[in-house]
């Protein structure tokens, strides 16, 4: 057996402060899994620059392989990535029901700017952290395998 999902998660886990994660884990495991194995497989899909194969085993929620510390970090990047992602597109988050009708259009569409923005150095960091991925594993790289040898 390779990585398991919750390894992936647990790693997640430490960046992300959600009172709804917290509340499905508390009541129901099955679901919090659920919940967050489709953050994952969407996560997966992101990384598609992965060296190794991201092939894994929904009955056992694990991959087939055993990835790297480097590769669990970015698919834990990038599971982040996917849950906040949802938050910006949930429309009880981005109405932030406040009194003043032109304050609230203004703070509403600021706070969709500035989630919108957060997401992306989200994703310039994910990309610099699979760039400095390839260059310490050059060798693996499918061009650059045949001139190292």
């Amino acid at each position: 057996m390779g990585t398991t999902f919750d390894e992936i998660i647990d790693l997640a886990l430490v960046i992300i402060r959600d009172y709804k994660i917290d509340w499905i884990y508390q009541k129901d495991m099955s679901i919090f899994q659920e919940y967050m194995d489709g953050f994952l497989i969407r996560a997966i899909y992101d990384f598609h620059d992965c060296l190794k194969s991201l092939d894994y085993d929904g009955e056992s929620r694990s991959f087939l392989l055993v990835l790297t510390n480097s590769e669990k970090v970015i698919l834990s990047d990038y599971l982040v990535y996917e849950w906040f992602k949802s938050l910006t597109n949930d429309t009880r988050y981005v109405n932030l029901h406040l009194n003043d009708s032109d304050f609230k259009h203004y703070a509403e569409s600021n706070n969709l700017k500035e989630k919108s923005e957060y997401l992306d150095r989200m994703k310039e960091k994910i990309a610099k952290d699979i760039t400095e991925y390839k260059l310490d594993n050059l060798d693996s790289l499918p061009y650059y395998k045949d001139l190292v040898k």
